[in-house]
């Protein structure tokens, strides 16, 4: 099955100081981009889903990627949006479609405080194996992991989507994970993409007190994920509408800041510059549940050995976790490490 992965530029919310980086045409084309005027660049990316993989996150710079995941019968596609006219936005999106609200089978030997802030996004338990001893907390984007996680990972469930698929035994399952320790709750993913949970500002802020606040005090809340992308017209997106539903959710507690990035592996000021001001504007601890970047994988090595050290440095920012452990991007396809995983692992 073939997935295709498009990138369409919009206009970046924020105003920095300093002047951020904006894309180099010709050193995008390397990969499949083109340019539409001074504010329009589109790529596309073609992944393999495999025959039997049940869920997928989608790969963003994979080529060819085989997952699976925990809901039975849940598929994903996914898109990539970006920005051109200020710096840079790139969002891979992930989108579930499930038929069962049942959750599948799942087991987590114990669990752990975040010892660190570097975590996993997975589909496949095997796939968090190698990061055992360098990551501290993992999510699927699902409520249970599908299968027996490390002790050393802390498991967080995301309630994904607003939709009966996901809402569904989310009060039960939640509550079964506080029981067994867990501390934090992710919230809806991308509610501001259309392909993804799109969810209004308003209709994301009533979900959330039906199914997130009962759990306010019992552990940390973590707010839906919102790209890097940018509308200040309906539908909003990014910042304008994490705006919007912060407004919109009176009464509602969150605890902190969930956010998307994606961009070029040398585009690194916008990353820094971006990130940064999310915990500027909120306020509030930053999880960057996603955050990934286009380029070679020497590129790339060298984009992590840059962001990683600054992410836990910056005092702002609680947990992040790069896009993904997919085979071709931290793992290899037999799940054992790959060369950019190892960077992760030690940078």
């Amino acid at each position: 099955m073939q997935l295709t992965l498009s990138f369409l530029a919009l206009a970046s919310l924020l105003s920095f100081t300093n002047a951020s980086p904006v894309p180099d045409p010709a050193a995008m084309s390397q990969y499949g981009c083109s340019l539409w005027g001074t504010t329009t660049l589109v790529v596309t990316r073609t992944i393999t889903k495999s025959s039997t993989a049940t869920s997928t996150p989608g790969a963003v710079l994979a080529v060819s990627s085989s997952h699976s995941s925990v809901p039975t019968t849940t598929s994903h596609t996914s898109t990539v949006v970006t920005s051109t006219a200020h710096p840079t936005s790139t969002v891979k999106v992930v989108t579930p479609t499930t038929s069962s609200s049942t959750p599948a089978a799942t087991k987590v030997a114990s669990v752990a405080p975040l010892k660190n802030k570097k975590g996993l996004s997975f589909n496949n338990v095997a796939a968090t194996t190698p990061f055992v001893n360098a990551a501290s907390w993992a999510y699927n984007w699902d409520k249970v992991p599908g299968g027996t996680l490390s002790k050393n990972f802390l498991y967080v469930p995301m309630l994904w989507g607003a939709d009966s698929g996901h809402t569904a035994n989310w009060i039960s399952t939640a509550t079964t994970a506080i029981a067994n320790g867990a501390e934090y709750l992710l919230g809806f993913n991308e509610p501001d993409l259309s392909s993804q949970s799109n969810l209004t500002p308003a209709q994301a802020a009533a979900a959330w007190k039906t199914y997130m606040q009962p759990f306010a005090g019992k552990v940390k809340l973590i707010s839906p994920a919102i790209t890097n992308g940018f509308s200040t017209t309906a539908p909003l997106m990014g910042t304008p509408w994490m705006d919007a539903f912060l407004a919109a959710c009176t009464g509602c507690t969150i605890d902190g800041i969930a956010m998307h990035i994606y961009d070029s592996a040398t585009n690194v000021a916008y990353y820094k510059n971006y990130i940064t001001s999310i915990g500027t504007k909120y306020g509030k601890p930053v999880w960057v549940t996603e955050f990934g970047a286009s380029g070679t994988t020497a590129q790339q090595q060298t984009f992590l050995e840059t962001m990683l050290p600054f992410l836990d440095n910056l005092s702002s920012v609680q947990a992040y976790a790069y896009f993904g452990d997919l085979s071709g991007i931290l793992v290899n396809s037999d799940n054992s490490i790959s060369p950019l995983g190892q960077t992760y692992a030690s940078a």
